[in-house]
């Protein structure tokens, strides 16, 4: 691996900045990097965006802090029976839908799925139809009503750290979502679905434009409110996303796993890769503990074996992505927000609707 990317002194500063302090205005980052001016940070953020290292910067929701009913992240491993293309236009007509991760097997084709969910029952139930009909052969589903906890790279650190410190004891950070206290108006909603919609998040007059394109009376002062507001109250968190290489240099995974109790998920989730030169996020789906993780290939690669010698854990499921490339996100559009009520402040998606539409196309599938 003596191909992969190195980056210098200034780089690295920056890099460190922006990944711990997503909030800094550009403008200020003279003051927190080694580099002189702020038109150098501009064009080095640019190259390195160019680079595939920085992504962003992009908002994570509290779903919590939404509305008055509860809603949970849905995430289910899928395994198809039909065409790649086929079955994602099914899944589509569950409309909620955040992302598509196809994943990187020898004999099955999988894909790993996240749905944001006002009845979970009901989500499982629309599988079940796509399995019955022979959509997908099968599909396993973990709930997550906890944030994600974001680490970006620690470039001093490790390439590939050891693993060796899983279940040393920790200080685990609180995940409970947040609650809902701020009532949202036309405008507030409007807003977070342009933002929650791009991978990038997009400037204040581009939000302009496209509510104006949709016929939108949200004067550029509304939407800066609006904007200011959702930050203000933690609905949003602003972050960047840090790849600790090029990201076409990097294994890209999602580990799902579960231990004989709660405190040793804990402390895997904690102590994985902490302090090294990799992206994680974590959080906890119920009883089993999911990792994201973006690395250099030698820590993937030799991963499964090292957890095999951890008799605490129970559990373990390790799915690679295909490639960074193939990753869809929000591929419903406006779906996610569209059935947000202002009046009653709730979001309830209409599942029966979605039954119908299923069915319907299964129809046509037949003929």
């Amino acid at each position: 691996m003596d191909h992969m990317h190195h980056f210098n002194k200034n780089e690295k500063s920056l890099l460190a900045v922006l990944g711990k302090n997503p909030e800094i205005p550009l403008k200020e980052l003279v003051n927190y990097t080694t580099y002189k001016r702020a038109n150098s940070i501009v064009r080095k953020i640019v190259h390195l965006k160019e680079k595939r290292v920085i992504f962003g910067p992009k908002y994570y929701i509290d779903p919590g802090k939404l509305c008055k009913n509860p809603l949970h992240s849905i995430i289910c491993v899928v395994e198809l029976e039909k065409p790649y293309n086929t079955v994602i236009s099914f899944l589509k007509l569950i409309e909620p839908l955040i992302s598509v991760y196809p994943i990187l097997t020898s004999h099955k084709e999988i894909v790993h799925v996240a749905f944001l969910s006002s009845h979970d029952s009901m989500v499982e139930s629309l599988l079940q139809l796509l399995k019955e009909n022979n959509i997908i052969a099968g599909f396993t589903i973990r709930i997550r009503n906890k944030k994600t906890c974001i680490e970006n790279p620690d470039f001093s650190g490790e390439s590939v750290p050891s693993l060796d410190g899983l279940l040393d004891s920790c200080e685990f950070p609180d995940l409970s979502l947040g609650t809902y206290t701020t009532a949202w108006n036309e405008c507030d909603i409007a807003v977070l679905n342009q933002v929650i919609r791009e991978r990038e998040t997009p400037k204040l007059i581009d939000i302009l434009r496209e509510e104006r394109k949709r016929g939108s009376p949200w004067t550029y002062e509304q939407i800066k409110y609006s904007h200011a507001k959702l930050r203000a109250t933690h609905l949003m968190t602003k972050t960047f996303f840090i790849s600790p290489f090029p990201i076409d240099q990097c294994s890209d995974f999602y580990l799902h796993f579960k231990a004989t109790s709660m405190e040793y998920t804990q402390r895997i989730l904690y102590n994985f890769g902490k302090g090294g030169r990799l992206y994680k996020e974590y959080t906890l789906c119920g009883e089993w503990g999911r990792i994201g993780c973006i690395c250099h290939p030698r820590l993937a690669l030799g991963l499964m074996y090292t957890l095999d010698g951890i008799d605490e854990i129970t559990h373990k499921e390790l799915y690679h992505f295909r490639s960074f490339n193939h990753v869809i996100e929000h591929p419903g559009g406006d779906a996610v927000l569209k059935y947000y009520d202002v009046e009653s402040q709730t979001l309830h998606y209409p599942y029966d609707t979605f039954r119908e539409n299923i069915k319907e196309k299964i129809d046509e599938l037949k003929e």
